[in-house]
């Protein structure tokens, strides 16, 4: 069960088999203005995510109309490795960005982030991977979300369409414990500064 938490928090040994919240889904025929202006005059290398895309990428496009690269987006796009999912990983020269998943409908039903050049709006600011784990659990609204599969599961947390984890480096005993266990969610106490995000998406990888 670890193997599996681990390729879905690093989202960089692709799997994929089907889970996905496609209530943002938007209609392959338009690409909501203010996403193609964040794309065309992006000056810097922080994008951002939403429920609904990332820059010009957006939940639903369809694959073959995917652009080779978006100027201040990404450079390049390559197949990952998953045998239940078209994933495609977008790579700009420092690295590699996001992914997305297709599971097998030919548009994006997944996006999820992998470098930490990209980034969540939230009040007062912004979070990314790496960030402390703390500033997603004082989210206003934010809410923890089982999710089980096969023989185990782990806790989330949900906030604005989104999905985020903690990283699996520095856990306590007792944190891994409870993320790994559905009684009870883990709380605000439970984690420390030392914790930090791990995993964000508009869903998760399988």
């Amino acid at each position: 069960m670890r193997k599996l938490i681990a390729v879905a928090l690093g989202a960089i040994t692709l799997a994929g088999c089907g889970h996905s919240d496609k209530s943002g889904a938007v209609d392959s025929d338009t690409i909501p203005e203010q996403v193609i202006a964040e794309a065309e005059t992006s000056g810097t290398n922080i994008a951002y995510i939403t429920k609904d895309s990332i820059g010009g990428i957006y939940i639903g496009m369809p694959i073959q109309e995917i652009p080779d690269s978006i100027d201040g987006l990404y450079s390049k796009k390559t197949h990952g490795d998953s045998p239940d999912a078209v994933a495609l990983i977008f790579s700009d020269p420092e690295g590699e960005r996001f992914v997305a998943y297709d599971f097998g409908e030919g548009k994006i039903d997944v996006l999820n982030l992998i470098g930490s050049d990209v980034k969540v709006k939230v009040p007062g600011g912004e979070i990314g991977i790496g960030d402390v784990f703390t500033d997603v659990m004082n989210l206003p609204g934010v809410k923890p979300e089982w999710s089980g599969y096969d023989d185990g599961g782990m806790w989330y947390w949900t906030w604005e369409g989104l999905w985020f984890a903690p990283s699996q480096d520095n856990l306590p005993m007792q944190l891994s414990q409870r993320l790994y266990h559905s009684g009870q969610a883990p709380t605000r106490n439970d984690f420390t500064d030392e914790i930090t995000v791990g995993f964000i998406g508009t869903g998760l990888p399988f």
